[in-house]
């Protein structure tokens, strides 16, 4: 169990810096433009979703600094509701939280590896 969590956290966080580096170094109206790097950022943000959605099943408790609804939710949209996909918002989140949400996810799966 212990196993397959950290193996979650790691696919998350790797998924998330994926993100963040797909949208680094570019403004909103490229990332909007460029359908590619959009459908990149989206799959990434998906299997974040996925892994986070796994890991919060197996994580007790839950650490409070992550937004484990918002992650799941913001899957939910891409993979059911894509054509009410906002771009604005995956870029800010790719841009602004995905790194953090990794760094995250490494601190906790570097507690449950001691």
């Amino acid at each position: 169990m212990i196993r397959r969590l950290v193996e979650l956290l790691a696919d998350a966080s790797y998924y998330a810096r994926r993100a963040a580096a797909y949208a680094e170094g570019i403004q909103l109206t490229e990332f909007v433009t460029d359908a590619m790097r959009r459908e990149a950022v989206c799959f990434c943000l998906v299997v974040v979703g996925e892994a986070c959605d796994g890991a919060s099943k197996e994580l007790t408790p839950l650490p409070p600094h992550i937004p484990w609804p918002h992650i799941k939710e913001m899957r939910n949209i891409i993979v059911h509701e894509y054509w009410q996909i906002d771009y604005v918002t995956v870029y800010n989140v790719a841009r602004h939280e995905a790194s953090t949400l990794a760094d995250d996810l490494d601190e906790i799966r570097k507690q449950l590896q001691q």
